[in-house]
C-alpha cells in the first residue's frame, strides 16, 4: 500500500483497474486489489480426492497386514502401507466421477517373489469359520518352502469389518480354519491371501478367492 500527496492526479477514492484510492486522517492512500486465489479444486484433482479417499478408506484398517505383505517392495521413505494405496489406486478402482468405489476382486494384500499358493479356495462348512484350503507346492529350488506362513484376509463389507492374520498355518499344512464372529452368519465375505516366508522378508502374490456365503 503507498500513500501519495496531491499531485498530477491529486488523491481519489475508489476503484480504479486494480487500484483502490482511499483517506485515512487526511492522508490519501491506494493500494493494489488482493490477488484472487484459486480454492476451487479442477475436475482432476476432485478425481484424484476421491479415488485416494476410496483407497486409504479400504487400506487402513489392514495396515499391518499390508506393511508385511508388501515388505519386499518398501523403500527408505515409502512403507508396504504406502504401496498397497498405490495398488489400490492403479488397479482397484471402479466407477464414474464422483461415485467410485473398490473393486475387491482386484485388491492385493501381498506381492513378491514366493511362489503363490497352488489350488487355493475359501469355503464355509462349520458354523462361525472360514476355511482356506491349498496344495502344497513347497519346492525350494523355486522358492517355495514348506514352512511358509499363510497370510490371509477377510472383509465383511456388510458389517464394514476386516478380519486377518499373517501369522497361520504352513504351506505344508495345506489348511488355515480361520475363526469368525457368530454374526457373521449368513453374510456374503470377500476371502484373500498369500504366503510370507519364514523371516518375513519375502512374499507372494496374494490371491483373491472370491465371495463366500458364511455358514
Amino acid at each position: 500500500m503507498g500513500n501519495f500527496l496531491k499531485g498530477v492526479l491529486g488523491g481519489f477514492s475508489g476503484k480504479i483497474g486494480n487500484v483502490i484510492g482511499s483517506s485515512w486522517k487526511g492522508i490519501d492512500y491506494m493500494r493494489s486489489l488482493p490477488r484472487k486465489t484459486l480454492n476451487n479444486a479442477t475436475q482432476e484433482q476432485l478425481v484424484q480426492r476421491l479415488k485416494f479417499s476410496c483407497a486409504v478408506n479400504f487400506v487402513k484398517p489392514i495396515s499391518a497386514l499390508v506393511s508385511v505383505g508388501f515388505k519386499s517392495l518398501a523403500k527408505q521413505k515409502i512403507t508396504g502401507y504406502n504401496v498397497a494405496i498405490q495398488k489400490v489406486l492403479m488397479n482397484a478402482i471402479s466407477g464414474d466421477f464422483p461415485d467410485y468405489a473398490v473393486d475387491f476382486a482386484k485388491v492385493q494384500i501381498s506381492e513378491g517373489t514366493l511362489i503363490s499358493a497352488m489350488n487355493p479356495k475359501a469355503q464355509s462348512t462349520i458354523p462361525g469359520t472360514l476355511d482356506f484350503k491349498w496344495t502344497n507346492n513347497a519346492d525350494p529350488g523355486n522358492n517355495a518352502h514348506n514352512d511358509d506362513t499363510a497370510i490371509v484376509l477377510v472383509y465383511n463389507p456388510s458389517k464394514g469389518r476386516y478380519l486377518f492374520n499373517f501369522q497361520g498355518a504352513k504351506r505344508e499344512e495345506e489348511l488355515y480354519s480361520f475363526a469368525l464372529p457368530e454374526n457373521f452368519s449368513n453374510d456374503e465375505v470377500h476371502a484373500y491371501m498369500g504366503f510370507i516366508s519364514r523371516d518375513r522378508r519375502i512374499a507372494s502374490n496374494s490371491e483373491y478367492l472370491g465371495k463366500v456365503v458364511v455358514f
